[in-house]
């Protein structure tokens, strides 16, 4: 893809939009920003007309109905967003020859065993969140040039989850659910340099470790010399209206490869620098 090419961004106010947005206007290409109040990607007539008007070289699809919970009740709205409005941006896509992105979950993955997901092992959704999320996988790669991230315990610029610690005396975090928070300035990096290597299919974001959130907010007390004291818990002992995968970590080793890098960092490397610019 060459400097200068046209790309639509959904979902350019979230927190994974935001930073995609702020990499994209910083790599010299032409940026259409839309956020849900300009474009209803639920409307596929307005989803197709945007498209053809604009005819961008790539779509970006960071737009997504995100609470986990809530999705057990609003399953239409979830439904809408995860899963058919993906299907109307990469059939536009396909209709001018546009490269389409989009960002799926590491809970379709039911969270059982003890290595990391690889793209090709099967889904098995954990909640009705993740199962909208694997249909949306699955409509957008019915087109060639769909490319998907799957991606886990996001965090930013524009929505950090971490100095609200500072004010909680007691803070219980959960113990035996495995993964990695992910910093969403390396994910829009990843995509670019994906775009640039003309990838498409499915790829799984991930560092080269993980740990449990209670391990994640032990670091960032440290970090930033909270002292909230921390109560580990477990995943049973909480009755959360959606059920939560154990352990889906996601392996990193085919995105390494196509990139032509020996790994994605670490962790607590991508955490440390991001706290430290709060």
């Amino acid at each position: 893809m060459s400097k200068g090419s046209k790309i639509l961004l959904t979902g350019s106010r979230g927190m994974l939009g935001w930073d995609l947005a702020k990499a994209l206007k910083g790599s010299g290409y032409e940026l259409l920003e839309f956020d849900r109040q300009h474009l209803d990607i639920t409307d596929r007539t307005r989803v197709f007309s945007t498209v053809l008007e604009h005819k961008p070289s790539v779509v970006i699809n960071a737009a997504a109905y995100t609470n986990v919970d809530l999705a057990e009740s609003e399953r239409d709205q979830a439904l809408a967003i995860n899963a058919m409005a993906p299907g109307y941006l990469a059939e536009a896509c396909s209709e001018i020859v546009a490269t389409f992105v989009h960002f799926s979950t590491d809970q379709v993955f039911d969270g059982s065993g003890e290595t990391p997901w690889e793209e090709e092992d099967k889904p098995n959704p954990s909640n009705y969140y993740a199962y909208t999320k694997w249909l949306g996988e699955q409509t957008a790669l019915k087109y060639s040039a769909s490319l998907i991230l799957r991606v886990q315990w996001l965090y930013g610029e524009h929505k950090e989850r971490f100095t609200a610690l500072k004010n909680k005396e007691v803070f219980t975090p959960f113990a035996d659910q495995w993964g990695a928070p992910t910093w969403t300035k390396h994910v829009a990096e990843s995509v670019l340099r994906l775009l640039e290597k003309r990838a498409s299919g499915l790829f799984h974001f991930a560092y080269d470790d993980w740990a449990t959130w209670y391990d994640v907010f032990q670091f960032v007390c440290q970090k930033l010399g909270y002292r909230t004291q921390l109560v580990p818990k477990k995943i049973a002992d909480v009755h959360l209206p959606a059920s939560r995968p154990r352990f889906c970590v996601l392996s990193n080793r085919k995105l390494a490869s196509t990139l032509g890098m020996s790994g994605m960092g670490r962790w607590k490397v991508a955490l440390g620098e991001f706290l430290s610019k709060l």
